[in-house]
């Protein structure tokens, strides 16, 4: 990553945070936006969150020699990264020694750059495979040696799979972040389509969702649409998107963690790991 500039966005702790007490952290990274919680070793509640913008390339060496959760005294933790280069594999045909070759058909991969990623989601029944920066995880090394990692769809793709029940025959899942969507498509209660999109404009977001309703032969009037998360991220509303989807609707996601008292304004941001883990 480049040199660049960041600061803390928003700060949120519980009434007794105190650093001694962290578990474990999960890291989520995205293009603009790092997003760290802890969890605290009573109950893994979230104790504590700092959420930082990144400007440009925006260099996160510095943020992480000086970031007091990072820092604190805990070495484990789990880091989502999110970004455009991840696949997905069916679990029955997954061969980790051919990870590279399965990547080589969505990014590019450097060995030298990059160190590959896999999780299981969904049972087992696939396997999301990413990259992250050797840099990076250099950078984390240090504080966190017993650091997890995986692609941010992973997590993103096992919240939608937990959704699927009582589904139309056409079923479309948008999860909102800054500037970039993860979209899913249900066909008939399958999983059809699964992708992450960068949205730098509201035209951009509706060329996306028309294009997937013509991939899946989804009729525009009919088809269920579900969005997840702050539309703000991607420039639009709900008011713009009715005039062009019938059956379209904002979910609050299914919550799956706790918080310690004084932490729950953090949900209010909408991202994902406000609510599932």
């Amino acid at each position: 990553m480049g040199t660049g500039t960041h600061h803390i966005q928003r700060k949120f702790r519980s009434d007794k945070f105190d650093s001694e007490d962290i578990s474990s952290l999960s890291l989520f990274l995205y293009e603009s936006l790092f997003v760290i919680i802890s969890h605290d070793k009573t109950d893994e509640t979230i104790s504590a969150v700092n959420l930082y913008t990144l400007q440009g390339d925006g260099d996160i060496g510095d943020l992480i020699g000086t970031d007091e959760l990072i820092n604190a005294p805990n070495t484990t933790g789990k880091l989502y990264s999110h970004h455009q280069g991840f696949t997905l594999v069916p679990g029955m045909v997954f061969n980790p020694a051919h990870s590279e070759i399965y990547l080589s058909f969505a990014t590019e991969v450097d060995p030298l750059v990059h160190e590959i990623t896999y999780v299981g989601v969904g049972n087992n029944t696939i396997q999301v495979l990413g990259t992250v920066q050797r840099s990076l995880l250099e950078s984390l090394d240090s504080k966190l040696p017993e650091l997890e990692i995986a692609h941010g769809a992973a997590h993103v793709l096992d919240f939608f799979l937990h959704q699927a029940k009582d589904l139309l025959p056409q079923e479309i899942f948008i999860h909102t972040a800054p500037n970039s969507v993860y979209v899913a498509g249900f066909k008939a209660g399958e999983l059809a389509l699964f992708n992450r999109f960068l949205v730098p404009e509201e035209s951009a977001l509706l060329r996306y969702l028309f294009t997937i309703l013509q991939q899946l032969a989804f009729d525009q009037a009919h088809c269920r649409i579900s969005i997840y998360g702050n539309l703000n991220w991607v420039h639009s509303s709900m008011d713009d998107l009715k005039r062009f989807f019938r059956n379209i609707h904002s979910v609050t996601p299914t919550q799956k963690i706790t918080y310690k008292k004084g932490a729950e304004p953090f949900k209010n941001t909408l991202l994902l790991e406000a609510y599932w883990r």
